[in-house]
């Protein structure tokens, strides 16, 4: 019997081991800071005597065992260093040019530090960070208190491109920062139907929430900001996670909970979503997607939003999460909205979410190409899934993506199916062997995909069925959210030229990360260590091109809302490169030959120019990836809901656009989905080419 592997865990050989007694103490360091700092308005935060540990411990098996083999250097601490001031103020709002100056000698050294288990550097930076903090908090909430009002009539503007400004020379140009962006949070709920005092109410609460949060950070808190500032210098995938977010990591791979089955994180003061999950109820409705920012919480269709940025994650959390069936609301920016774009409220049901109700389902519509009747199958898949226990039992139907799409293959053929799209949209993948043998369904046998680890050992692994599920026309739907075990399959579809691949190049994960319990490393101590998620693997393509990166570039390419430099491996910071390795040997099946893709482009750029709904879709996506650019905000009332007016207008047509198909199978005409349309139109015409040649 295969093995079943879930692309997360693999078996680990780590090349190294360490022991510690309780008495560590580091090594005399070589380096030391020499600039003095206070922290005024309460106690100084320091690293206890494990996190001397942890951190020889941590910089060791990343420096020995990651799949890059990179050796602690100074490029990787001057990396490490930008990466831990961006994650303390990525918007350049709390330390000026004075602090980062006291900083700067330092920014070389921290591989050395590292290695001596010396973190002065670390928590010296966040305690002068801490008393920034604590300082403006201070400011914004007696300014807030005040009878002081805003004059919206001014025409002046707030440029919320942050990250790429420099650090402020002084106060007084800090000061004049925030003035601004405090005013714009004003006017924002003042054009929400707050009035001005009710305004500068809510943004006073959220300032003393960020006063909270900060005193109530430990020491734990610091130091895992600190690893992960090390650990996203080797690839955005390796993380370090403390003993609380390693109980909550393990929870959301293992378990059933009951929610809007989302998984976030904080980035700079907002909670973020970094993955929608299948089987959960932002995943059926669609309307969430992967970096959309939550600011606001309401319970039930009537309860008050409450306004969460600056909230810890575990606060927001527990709002979101409550009993099944019950109402949840939230106020979201979309990832693909424009700086200035006023946000949503988006209205959820909560419900079970178990990780392995993911089933794949679908759908016959009935079309007409050239005067031809045509039914295509459209089978969605919204993660490659499998009921482990019912595999360990050996269980011959045994719940699965490729037992599921045996069937709804069969019931479709049953209904007359003259051609098949697998749709992998938003499908971020799962267990890997899932992805080996669904492609067996549509190739006899032979190799799907190749693993080369950190010894540089290549395993290829192939399908070993030779029977056939289906062997007629084949399209797979890709997007940018198509990740990891989709990429597997698409690719190999693609390779073995059995299927068209049509959509928006996908996602680039092309890594395996393994879960390393670090109490394993540390004896004597009864303390929880946390784990570090470790990459040690790459996969390659039958062709021996690898996935990172460059993902899987579709056969017709539709047009994207998100570029590469927004969504995707390639937006991450320190991402693998792409490269090659051998091609593993494998015949064609040649069912997709580059004439009749060629001939397929051809016809789909015609249509650009001369089709209503493809129209209106690429100048909406040019529309909103022009409002993405724009990074100046108006302060001008009037302007501003002018601008909210027209923003509103274009969101909504946005939405009727991107909308995916709700309806019943049978309506081709009613289709919503832009993207669902042109896939089914250019199947047909890929059957309509197939049959001119027999």
């Amino acid at each position: 019997m295969k093995k079943a592997l879930y692309i997360l865990p693999l078996p680990i050989l780590l090349l190294i081991f360490w022991s510690f007694s309780a008495g560590y103490a580091p090594k005399k360091t070589s380096v030391s800071i020499d600039f003095e700092y206070t922290l005024a308005d309460t106690s100084l935060i320091k690293p206890e005597a494990v996190h001397f540990k942890k951190a020889v411990l941590l910089a060791n098996l990343i420096m020995h065992n990651h799949y890059s083999k990179k050796v602690l250097s100074d490029e990787i601490s001057q990396k490490m260093f930008d990466k831990y001031l961006k994650d303390l103020d990525a918007t350049h709002v709390y330390f000026m040019h004075e602090d980062i100056e006291k900083f700067i000698p330092y920014r070389a050294q921290l591989d050395d530090m590292l290695q001596e288990g010396n973190l002065d550097l670390a928590y010296a930076i966040f305690n002068i960070y801490k008393q920034r903090v604590l300082d403006r908090m201070k400011e914004n909430i007696e300014f807030l208190s005040s009878d002081k009002e805003y004059d919206f009539s001014k025409d002046e503007f707030l440029d919320t491109d942050r990250e790429n400004a420099g650090w402020a020379k002084n106060k007084a140009e800090l000061d004049d920062l925030w003035r601004k962006q405090i005013k714009n949070s004003v006017l924002g709920l003042i054009l929400s139907g707050k009035t001005q005092a009710e305004s500068k109410e809510i943004i006073k609460t959220r300032f003393e929430t960020y006063q909270r949060n900060i005193l109530q950070m430990k020491s734990e808190d610091v130091f895992e900001t600190y690893m992960n500032a090390l650990t996203e210098t080797y690839d955005p995938h390796t993380a370090y996670f403390s003993p609380i977010n390693s109980q909550n990591f393990q929870m959301n791979i293992n378990k059933s909970f009951e929610g809007i089955g989302a998984r976030l994180q904080t980035q700079s003061d907002y909670t973020v979503i970094t993955e929608v999950m299948p089987g959960g109820p932002a995943f059926r409705d669609k309307i969430l997607k992967a970096n959309d920012k939550i600011i606001g919480v309401g319970q039930g269709d009537n309860g008050e939003i409450r306004d969460v940025i600056g909230w810890r994650i575990d606060d927001v959390v527990a709002l979101i999460r409550g009993e099944k069936g019950s109402i949840v609301r939230l106020q979201i920016i979309p990832a693909s909205a424009g700086a200035n774009e006023p946000p949503k409220v988006v209205r959820l049901v909560r419900d079970k979410i178990n990780i392995e109700d993911q089933s794949a389902s679908k759908k016959l519509y009935e079309i007409e190409e050239k005067g031809k009747k045509l039914k295509v199958g459209v089978i969605t898949i919204p993660s490659f899934y499998i009921n482990f226990e019912e595999y360990r039992q050996r269980k011959p139907d045994y719940k699965g993506t490729t037992n599921d799409v045996k069937k709804l293959i069969k019931e479709l053929q049953d209904e007359g199916m003259d051609a098949l799209v697998i749709d992998l949209r938003y499908n971020g993948g799962g267990a890997l062997q899932e992805a080996i043998d669904l492609t067996g369904l549509f190739i006899k046998t032979g190799p799907v995909v190749q693993v080369r680890n950190t010894k540089g050992e290549i395993e290829v692994n192939s399908d070993e069925n030779p029977e056939l599920a289906y062997d007629g026309p084949l399209a797979v739907m890709v997007n940018s959210f198509s990740a990891s075990a989709s990429e597997i399959f698409a690719g190999a579809i693609q390779d073995y030229k059995r299927g068209l691949i049509i959509g928006e190049q996908t996602f680039g994960k092309g890594t395996v990360q393994s879960q390393i319990d670090l109490n394993k490393y540390v004896r004597d101590t009864d303390e929880d260590l946390g784990q570090l998620n470790l990459t040690l693997s790459k996969f390659y393509r039958i062709t021996g091109s690898s996935t990172q990166h460059q993902g899987v570039i579709p056969d017709i390419q539709l047009p994207s809302i998100y570029g590469k430099d927004k969504v995707g491996e390639s937006a991450q910071p320190n991402a693998l490169p792409w490269d090659e390795i051998k091609s593993a040997k494998f015949s064609e099946v040649n069912q997709v030959n580059s004439s009749l893709v060629s001939k397929l482009k051809k016809s789909y750029e015609k249509r650009t120019v001369s089709d209503p709904s493809l129209k209106n879709l690429l100048a909406m996506i040019e529309e909103a990836q022009e409002l993405q650019e724009r990074s100046k905000i108006s302060l001008n009332l009037e302007k501003r809901r002018v601008e909210n007016e027209e923003y509103e207008s274009k969101s909504k047509k946005r939405e009727e656009i991107l909308a995916q198909n709700a309806e019943s199978e049978g309506s081709y005409k009613d289709i919503k989905d832009a993207y669902l349309k042109n896939a089914l139109h250019i199947i047909a015409e890929m059957n309509a080419e197939s049959k001119k040649k027999k």
